[in-house]
């Protein structure tokens, strides 16, 4: 496939581009239009949540219907000044790219999973790598990994414990007595005896996806559909909407600190 000839074809059309890259499993995507199409790089404008992610990522995945794949890119320059980028090492991307159809996002802190396979009386701990509200991923030592026992198909239970947003706000709201208090009770949480304070525990049921091993931190990447029922459910998805608005203050920073540093990046 001749990128840069689709690249071409693009520019001439005035055809739509998207930027797509995923921050802390979130994605961030821009449309735009090229501007101009070289030997080896094109150039394109960009918004400034975008160009932060570019400068702090260095690359790029490229969408649009003139194009049969979605084509990753690597980052040659940027110009703040004028908010746009220049983009070359075009290949083709993998085919999970851009095709999530739920948010999914990263933890800011460690937490950790307790999982136990089917078939094994044995528990095994994995640190969240990131949480949509029907699937997650698990990172394992290697040395800690039943790779005999576990493979894509394998059913497992799950606990999981992450922060009780909604008693921490409640922490920060004065009691309420009287009428207040009949005609607004207390919300009913998930428990659990292992909960800490802060902390809920969540249990569900689920089945493992893909495994991959990731020989540079010598770990084991889980993927895995998770069935969150009922309240356990309702708090994945709290989660997740506090941990999406915490990315995206997270980027607005980046970008801010970015362009305020804009003349010593030239």
């Amino acid at each position: 496939m001749d990128i840069l000839k689709l690249f071409r074809q693009i520019l001439d059309d005035r055809s739509s581009i998207r930027l797509l890259n995923i921050y802390k499993g979130l994605p961030i995507t821009h449309e735009t239009k090229l501007v101009a199409v070289g030997n080896s790089d094109i150039q394109v404008p960009g918004n400034r949540s975008h160009i932060a992610c570019l400068y702090y990522q260095g690359e790029s995945f490229l969408q649009s219907s003139a194009l049969p794949n979605i084509v990753r890119s690597t980052v040659k320059s940027l110009n703040l000044a004028q908010d746009y980028a220049i983009l070359t090492d075009f290949e083709v991307a993998g085919t999970m790219i851009g095709k999530r159809e739920q948010i999914r996002v990263e933890p800011d802190d460690t937490l950790i999973a307790s999982i136990q396979f089917r078939g094994s009386a044995f528990e095994f701990m994995g640190s969240l790598a990131d949480v949509s509200v029907s699937g997650v991923s698990l990172l394992f030592e290697d040395f800690l990994f039943p790779t005999r026992l576990v493979q894509p198909g394998t059913e497992f239970q799950m606990s999981l414990s992450i922060p009780d947003f909604v008693a921490r706000k409640m922490k920060k709201i004065p009691p309420r007595t009287g009428s207040d208090v009949r005609k607004f009770p207390a919300p009913v949480r998930p428990y659990s005896a292992n909960g800490q304070e802060g902390q809920i525990v969540i249990k569900a049921g689920g089945r493992v996806v893909s495994i991959r091993p990731e020989a540079d931190s010598k770990r084991y990447r889980m993927s895995a559909q998770v069935f969150f029922k009922d309240l356990s459910r309702m708090v994945i998805l709290q989660y997740i909407s506090h941990r999406q608005a915490e990315i995206i203050n997270d980027l607005r920073i980046l970008s801010e600190d970015l362009y305020n540093r804009k003349d010593f990046l030239r």
